[in-house]
């Protein structure tokens, strides 16, 4: 009888005590478990393994012959990529590549039909050289790399004869460098004058002129002080290009509308940016040279 009542016993604790873990179980441990695994399949749902852009060894490849100095290859493999991948996310790296293979090339006579040679003859000057093959002296000193404006007679010079537009995008923050209406190398605005709410027409314009400056005085090429000169680029219609020292500043690289190179060591709030559209002085040193007076702009 004993026997049978522990018996008894045992079986009535094992039922309440089982009973009651179960359904502990059930109400508090379970449903925790559950949502852990919900919360992981939830984040491996949101955080998939990207796939590679089926476009990226074949950039890198163009990208490596281009380190390897064929810019030649590299520019005409690059238009095909950018046309054969319209919308890769890598089309920003790819156009920036091939912007680099443009300027690589553009004073070079077997890539660009547009340069031509001429020999140096007695009584002549770059500007003279420049006004007979409609050029610009400035872009043929550029093209020979001449530390001065001083020349040799029998000295043989490229001459780049040049076609050259920009665009200005307000909404892009780009400004666009093209050669005979094709496409040569893009760059960023780090400033602009602010987009229209209401898309409006293109703004066709042109260049007013080119101004350099030392302190306040306007400094002409040729003059000792032209090289370490501020560079502005006036538009007709009152606005301007200008550049600034990204390293001087901080600013960062993009961008609004305007063209000119100054130094500025403020930070770049907006006030402290000058107005009009501004690039790094670096790329405005880089553009001023292969535009001039009378240059076609349109202004997006």
């Amino acid at each position: 009888m004993h026997t049978f009542k522990l018996l008894t016993l045992t079986i009535l604790g094992v039922l309440i005590f089982g009973s009651a873990g179960y359904f502990g179980y059930e109400l508090f441990i379970k449903p925790g478990r559950i949502e852990k695994v919900e919360k992981a399949s939830e984040a491996a749902a949101v955080s998939p393994t990207p796939t590679p852009d089926p476009g990226d060894h074949d950039l890198q490849r163009l990208k490596s012959l281009q380190a390897a100095g064929d810019h030649s290859a590299a520019r005409d493999g690059l238009k095909s990529w950018i046309d054969a991948h319209p919308k890769s996310p890598l089309l920003r790296d790819a156009r920036n590549a091939l912007g680099n293979a443009n300027m690589a090339l553009l004073f070079q006579p077997a890539a660009n039909p547009s340069v031509v040679t001429y020999k140096v003859v007695k009584g002549d000057s770059l500007a003279r050289i420049a006004s007979k093959n409609k050029s610009n002296a400035e872009l043929i000193q550029k093209a020979n790399n001449l530390p001065g404006i001083g020349l040799q007679i029998g000295q043989e010079l490229l001459i780049p004869a040049l076609t050259p537009s920009l665009e200005l995008s307000r909404a892009s923050k780009k400004a666009t460098l093209f050669d005979s209406g094709g496409f040569v190398k893009e760059y960023d605005l780090i400033s602009s004058p602010q987009a229209p709410l209401k898309p409006l027409p293109p703004i066709n314009t042109k260049i007013l002129d080119k101004i350099a400056t030392s302190g306040t005085k306007r400094v002409a090429f040729g003059d000792k002080a032209y090289a370490q000169s501020d560079r502005m680029i006036l538009l007709a219609g009152n606005s301007s290009i200008i550049g600034v020292d990204l390293q001087s500043t901080n600013a960062a690289p993009p961008p609004s509308p305007g063209v000119t190179a100054t130094n500025a060591s403020s930070s770049p709030t907006p006030s402290a940016l000058p107005p009009g559209y501004v690039l790094s002085k670096e790329d405005l040193l880089e553009i001023f040279p292969l535009v001039s007076r009378n240059t076609p702009v349109i202004i997006h």
